[in-house]
């Protein structure tokens, strides 16, 4: 029997001999995707979840009370032990509070002296990073100004490009709503915003102290962690508000088809990359299967010498396969040692901690899977040569 390690060395000259880099490159290059997508998948879920700025919002989610459109039923409202219950919830990332319905006012631009009329909302503090907003001129509400009930406001972009010109020249200036004068602390924008760009925001405690809208918190907009939670949370909501109040006609609103485009779009991009490192993985196995087939052909006189010599049919099918085996590990190594590089670069990138259980978990699982696939490519091949006639062999030209 020959030795382990007279073994591993002859394998390796032979694997350098044979110069299977194609074959080690396509293993190494599937084992690098593997390791990047099993590593950085779930990170890169998370990101998109969290911004979905591009992708419609379909994260955040509108719950009100619709009493008003059933004539007779009192005027229900959130109380602040559910808007509390609905935070604690699994999947809640925040809870803006907002009232449901604008104050319409005429006002007269500085720029051209006509009059404009524009929609008033109270919101809080989180309405701005919930629909991902950008705050491109003066700052945001703070949770300050809504606990003191200041009058101040925030424009969106087009209302303040109407009434002063542009955004920079709304900050500072007064807003004269009935006979309520709030002053402009800063101009938002953003995708998500859409026809409120042209609107103005007070502190949802001021607007109500006015008795505008609804007067009580009638709506709440909900951003979930990520676009998987949107499903579970849609049942849960209404759990949690009929756990704490009367809510009869209380409806949740959600983006449902932007959100099945998207499930389905993620789901073929996943489909697709897995099937690409499969296909890598694949090409590499048949590599190894046609290549020791053709070591095996090149080398049968040598075969027939060692077993004339009275090598067994163990040991020349532990050769064959040995070398199988180096050339996948060696592929799998190459590929691991990418696939860290990636994950820390990528990790760098998205802003996020290097899961190391699961990165160690996937190198593992890697060289586990780069064996397999030697051994899966090189048996065939290592069985015929070691059940080949001595004679035979030793008469192949």
């Amino acid at each position: 029997m020959i030795a382990y390690s007279d073994l591993i060395r002859v394998s390796l000259r032979q694997v350098v001999r044979q110069k299977s880099w194609g074959v080690v490159a396509s293993i190494a290059l599937g084992i690098t995707a593997f390791i990047s997508l099993a590593v950085l998948g779930q990170e890169i879920r998370y990101k998109v979840g969290q911004d979905m700025v591009l992708m419609g919002g379909v994260n955040v989610m509108r719950i009100t009370m619709e009493d008003a459109q059933y004539p007779g039923q009192p005027r229900r409202f959130f109380h602040p032990e559910t808007i509390e219950a609905i935070k604690a919830l699994p999947g809640v990332h925040s809870v803006s509070i907002a009232s449901r319905n604008a104050k319409n006012f005429t006002l007269r631009s500085k720029l051209n002296e006509r009059s404009i009329g524009m929609f008033v909302y109270g919101a809080d503090e989180l309405f701005v990073p919930i629909f991902s907003a950008d705050v491109i001129a003066g700052r945001a509400f703070t949770r300050e100004d809504v606990d003191r009930h200041r009058r101040v406001c925030m424009l969106g972009r087009e209302a303040a490009t109407r009434l002063f010109g542009s955004p920079e020249k709304a900050i500072g200036e007064l807003l004269f709503l009935d006979i309520d004068a709030v002053e402009i602390k800063g101009v938002i924008a953003g995708v998500m915003l859409g026809d409120w760009t042209e609107a103005a925001f007070m502190p949802v405690t001021t607007f109500n102290d006015r008795n505008w809208g609804d007067g009580r918190i009638t709506r709440l907009f909900v951003r979930a962690v990520g676009w998987e939670d949107v499903v579970s949370l849609a049942v849960r909501i209404p759990e949690a508000v009929h756990a704490n109040q009367d809510a009869p006609y209380l409806l949740v609103k959600t983006q449902q088809e932007q959100l099945s485009r998207l499930q389905v779009t993620f789901m073929w991009v996943q489909t697709l990359l897995w099937l690409g490192i499969g296909a890598s993985l694949m090409l590499g196995g048949f590599g190894i299967w046609y290549g020791t087939f053709a070591a095996v052909r090149a080398r049968t006189r040598e075969v027939g010498l060692k077993k004339a010599m009275g090598g067994s049919d163990g040991d020349i099918m532990a050769q064959f396969l040995c070398e199988a085996l180096c050339k996948s590990v060696a592929g799998g190594l190459f590929g691991i040692l990418a696939g860290l590089v990636c994950v820390f670069a990528g990790v760098h990138f998205l802003g996020t901690k290097v899961p190391m259980l699961l990165l160690a978990a996937s190198c593992a699982g890697s060289i586990v899977f780069s064996a397999l696939i030697g051994v899966a490519g090189g048996i065939y091949p290592a069985m015929q040569a070691s059940r080949m006639d001595v004679v035979t062999a030793l008469r192949f030209e």
